[in-house]
């Protein structure tokens, strides 16, 4: 009677194992729906410095440090290290006045700047998320530097 359950477990683990095994190929790889990666412009040097993180096994330090240098989400940048990591090149940076982080606009922040942030501070002191949002289009700030920057003021 051990046998008999003995032998029918192992079957099961057959079983299960084999449903697994067939599935994973119909989902590995396969990229979120609804996702679309053709607006990333990355220059050439930041590619290759993600691709080769994300080969040296560094995967997720590379998708923290293309998060850090551009607007997007978890999910759209592990897309875009797993799309360079199979050999995608991804469009040049537009203008020459881009960093090299991934194509943003300039961290300067000139007066006319300070003075849009300290308007937008003021009208809401308490969330102030319109004068970080506006402080993150125009630096490329993560949000916590963001957050950071606007407390101090």
């Amino acid at each position: 009677m051990v046998e008999l359950g003995l032998i029918l477990v192992v079957s099961l683990a057959i079983v299960v194992s084999v449903v697994i095994i067939r599935r994973a190929p119909e989902r590995r790889g396969k990229p979120v729906e609804n996702t679309v990666l053709s607006d990333v412009r990355l220059n050439s040097e930041f590619q290759e410095e993600l691709r080769s993180l994300a080969w040296q096994g560094h995967t997720e330090q590379a998708i923290k440090l293309l998060r850090k240098h551009s607007k997007l989400e978890t999910h759209e940048a592990t897309l875009v290290v797993q799309e360079l990591m199979v050999g995608r090149v991804f469009p040049q940076a537009e203008t020459s006045t881009q960093t090299e982080s991934g194509g943003q606009s300039s961290a300067v922040i000139d007066d006319h700047l300070l003075r849009r942030l300290n308007a937008l501070v003021e009208q809401d002191p308490f969330t102030r998320t319109a004068a970080i949002q506006l402080l993150r289009d125009h630096t490329g700030m993560s949000v916590k530097e963001a957050k950071r920057f606007i407390d101090a003021l």
